[in-house]
């Protein structure tokens, strides 16, 4: 449960340590985190690790956000926090909730797990230096999406259509392009399956609307993950391999995650904001890059599915799921 506290794409829950930045040590530090959707397990993570850390309730104010799953809401919430008073610091889950908050304040802290390239988003002017009020954990890596396409094309040679699901969070051109051009040199045909609404995930996911496709891979997507059950019964059901990219959807049932260890992320990001709060300014801090990878897979699902499977894929993985 520990490992699967902090997910990302992503799902995942964040904490950081109780030390008042050094210009504000007589107040009771208010921290914000805003999202696009209500992850409970990520709320309970970041409770828990705040209290392992020594913030525990009375000494932090703690507070938590969310767009419902409507990421056209967060520049409204993001407004709301700073218009509510002293803010020490906004955490910032996902990229579109990292730029709403930037756009508005360009003093408060922000810092955040950004599943898309800061840099090319405008949220810093480089990685080794951010110099604007944003720092983080970077988990992009068109590396990752790469070898995920990369995957797909190991256990199914003969396939040709391949998915690639999104929703407003994960649905712009640096999440999407990399799955593309990676498809197009490995022989596929890749379509975009976009979900505006979560609650069209039943219908845009039906084993009827992705019966035209071989395969599907996700990227990272906190809305996605906050419907992780029915994510997995819907994709499960249509008998289609797909690829995620953190280990708790494999433990929920789902075929073959790769990706990014997000537990080490969001600790990670917890040393960012131990860092702000002790009064380092977030244009110093570099955003760091994952370092550690995870390849699950299942194989009760792939015998579902009526796969084989290389043994030269499951000889890589990670974890395997008998």
């Amino acid at each position: 449960m520990r490992r699967r506290a902090f997910i990302g794409l992503v799902a995942g829950a964040i904490g950081w340590p109780l030390i008042a930045r050094t210009q504000q040590s007589s107040a009771t530090p208010r921290v914000v985190q805003l999202g696009p959707v209500e992850i409970p397990a990520q709320i309970a993570g970041t409770k828990r690790l705040l209290a392992e850390l020594g913030y525990v309730e009375g000494r932090i104010r703690l507070e938590f956000r969310h767009a419902a799953g409507d990421a056209d809401a967060l520049p409204a919430l993001a407004q709301e926090i700073v218009r509510d008073g002293r803010v020490d610091v906004i955490i910032a889950i996902s990229t579109p909730a990292a730029l709403a908050a930037y756009k508005a304040t360009r003093t408060i802290p922000i810092v955040t797990l950004a599943a898309v390239d800061p840099v090319a988003s405008g949220l810093a002017d480089s990685l080794a230096r951010p110099g604007r009020n944003v720092t983080g954990i970077a988990v992009f890596s068109e590396e990752t999406t790469v070898k995920r396409v990369e995957l797909m094309r190991e256990i199914l040679p003969q396939a040709v259509r391949l998915g690639t699901v999104t929703t407003k969070v994960s649905s712009g051109a640096q999440s999407l392009t990399p799955v593309l051009e990676a498809g197009r040199k490995l022989g596929f045909e890749v379509e975009a399956i976009n979900i505006d609404d979560p609650a069209s995930i039943g219908t845009i996911l039906s084993p009827d609307n992705l019966a035209r496709f071989d395969g599907l891979v996700f990227v990272p997507d906190v809305v996605l993950s906050a419907h992780l059950g029915e994510v997995v019964r819907l994709v499960n059901l249509s008998k289609k391999p797909a690829i995620f990219a953190s280990p708790d959807w494999v433990a929920n049932g789902a075929f073959m995650s790769f990706g990014p260890d997000f537990a080490d992320a969001g600790r990670r990001l917890i040393a960012q904001v131990d860092r702000v709060l002790r009064g380092a300014k977030p244009g110093d801090l570099p955003f760091e890059r994952p370092t550690k990878f995870d390849l699950r897979i299942n194989l009760r699902i792939a015998k579902a599915l009526g796969l084989d499977l290389p043994a030269t894929v499951v000889a890589r993985a990670d974890e395997v799921i008998e």
